[in-house]
């Protein structure tokens, strides 16, 4: 096995987690190992199902006798110790070994990390000289696409899908994931790559997989305070093609978009869910923290975009 860093973690698997760095003589905190054999596990408990935007199921999540089952249909199984500490994966015949990481590090990994009472959230971020700036919503909104745009203005990347937040204090600051960004091809020939090597993670015309911080589009490889999450939302009908809205979100507000935005594995044990709540209402009671973004979904605007969440920070 090959151990590397992600999440702030030291992570070893036999399966190869391209563009993260390894690391030696670190004691592990997590094991992902890729088996051959079927996982003969049978769920004992109620399934969560989550879909695209389409109703396609992207995965289901159950709790089995030695731990949960995470099953992306058609693509792999993951088995997830009780602990997160363990994961082992088989990967349906023909799933690429880039999949199979890409599935772990963007969705596996983060929901371990929930069962260590870990908080996670569901977003995009970058690093400014604001702070940090994390991106929220539903599958789909252009969170990744926002990302792109600065990190092409040589804004560092923090994460493209799962945002590990510490509090230390009076600091809430955002750990770094693993250097990738996945963007659908449209919205790729629109932005470019910026000479950067485009990788097809899975067949049938979905999502290019870009992996940065070695060329022209940084990655953070440190924890940044973070100073703004802006929660996407679409602009009101009477408002103007050009506007860019920014609203602050009151404290309960604010809880609800990120109790809806947070990696959770378990839904059935009561004692986790409160200190999870018990994290996520210190985040939403942080003063000028969490505001909804709304602005018309058009590449074209996204420099206006820019300026504006740049401005809103500096104030």
């Amino acid at each position: 096995m090959t151990a590397y860093s992600a999440f702030g973690l030291v992570v070893a698997s036999n399966v190869p987690l391209p563009g993260l760095p390894e690391v030696a003589g670190k004691p592990l905190d997590c094991v992902l190992e890729r088996r051959r054999g079927p996982i003969r596990e049978r769920l004992i408990g109620r399934r969560h199902t989550l879909r695209l935007p389409n109703g396609t199921i992207s995965l289901t999540i159950g709790r089995c006798r030695s731990g949960f089952l995470v099953r992306f249909p058609g693509r792999a199984v993951f088995l997830v110790s009780r602990d997160g500490q363990q994961v082992r994966c088989v990967p349906r015949r023909g799933t690429r070994g880039r999949l199979v990481a890409h599935l772990f590090l963007a969705q596996v990994l983060p929901l371990a990390l929930s069962q260590r009472g870990r908080l996670v959230l569901h977003a995009s971020a970058i690093a400014t000289p604001h702070g940090a700036i994390a991106f929220l919503g539903a599958a789909g909104q252009g969170k990744s696409t926002l990302s792109t745009s600065f990190v092409r203005r040589s804004f560092p990347l923090l994460t493209d899908d799962g945002l590990l937040l510490v509090e230390d204090g009076s600091t809430l600051a955002g750990v770094p994931s693993y250097p990738e960004i996945r963007l659908w091809p449209d919205v790729l020939a629109a932005l470019g790559t910026g000479g950067l090597a485009v990788h097809e993670v899975a067949p049938q015309g979905g999502k290019q997989q870009i992996s940065v911080g070695g060329g022209p589009w940084p990655f953070s490889r440190e924890p940044v305070p973070v100073r703004r999450m802006y929660v996407l939302g679409h602009p009101e009908p009477t408002a103007r093609p050009c506007a860019v809205s920014i609203t602050a979100l009151a404290p309960r507000e604010a809880f609800i978009e990120l109790v809806k935005h947070t990696y959770r594995l378990d839904l059935d044990d009561r004692t986790r869910l409160r200190d999870e709540f018990d994290s996520i209402g210190r985040v939403a009671a942080r003063p000028s923290l969490v505001y909804r973004l709304a602005f018309r979904r058009d590449l074209s605007r996204l420099p206006a975009v820019q300026a504006a969440i740049l401005e809103h920070c500096r104030e």
